[in-house]
């Protein structure tokens, strides 16, 4: 039968195996600013052995645009046991190429296991990336819908076919009013209901 201490160091051994494994980079920072300790992500995602960074503090790595304020950031969170800190910065792979990280920190300086800064990075380069591209498509977009000059309010739309009224007081096309309001084309085609309206089944397909 187990006993309770062999139940702790059994989930102890978990958390190390998750620590060991996990995609993130996680580091232990004396009060210093100093790694005590770091996961082997550190050299799986930045190229740099773990045993030439334990002991220094890395801040090289981040980028000149990038260090004064991580560096602000982390000497606030030093002041508060138990606080909670996140930034965004890049640091520099051991090829010399930055990537971009996404920090959150812990002041656990007090914890009895920890008593240190536990640091979290987690690389979203690619991520960063992507929402790069996305600005110049959602400013097209957004010019776009600037560019219509529709009349808020009701539009005036003829029961019978459609047709809308504009401000003049003159019938036009759907497709014509909309077409000059927006960068648009249309096709046509029949929905199911009016499918079965025009082209109802023979008795032979019944």
């Amino acid at each position: 039968m187990s006993t309770p201490t062999d139940d702790v160091r059994e989930l102890q051994d978990s958390y190390r195996i998750l620590v060991q494994n996990s995609d993130d980079i996680l580091t232990i920072r004396d009060a210093n600013g100093r790694i005590l300790y770091t996961n082997p992500s550190f050299h799986r995602i930045l190229g740099h052995e773990q045993k030439e960074v334990v002991g220094s503090t890395c801040f090289d790595l981040l980028h000149p645009e990038d260090r004064e304020r991580t560096l602000s950031s982390l000497n606030e969170l030093m002041k508060r046991l138990g606080g909670r800190g996140a930034v965004q910065c890049r640091a520099r792979h051991a090829t010399g190429s930055w990537l971009v990280f996404e920090i959150v920190a812990y002041n656990l300086l007090d914890h009895p296991e920890a008593r240190g800064i536990v640091v979290n990075g987690r690389e979203i380069s690619e991520r960063q990336q992507r929402e790069v591209e996305k600005d110049p498509l959602m400013e097209e977009l957004k010019e776009s819908h600037d560019g219509w000059s529709m009349s808020s309010g009701l539009l005036c739309v003829c029961a019978s076919c459609k047709k809308i009224q504009e401000e003049s007081g003159s019938w036009r096309q759907i497709e014509a009013y909309i077409r000059d309001r927006a960068q648009v084309e249309f096709s046509h085609g029949l929905c199911p209901e009016c499918a079965k309206l025009w082209s109802p089944p023979s008795q032979d397909d019944e």
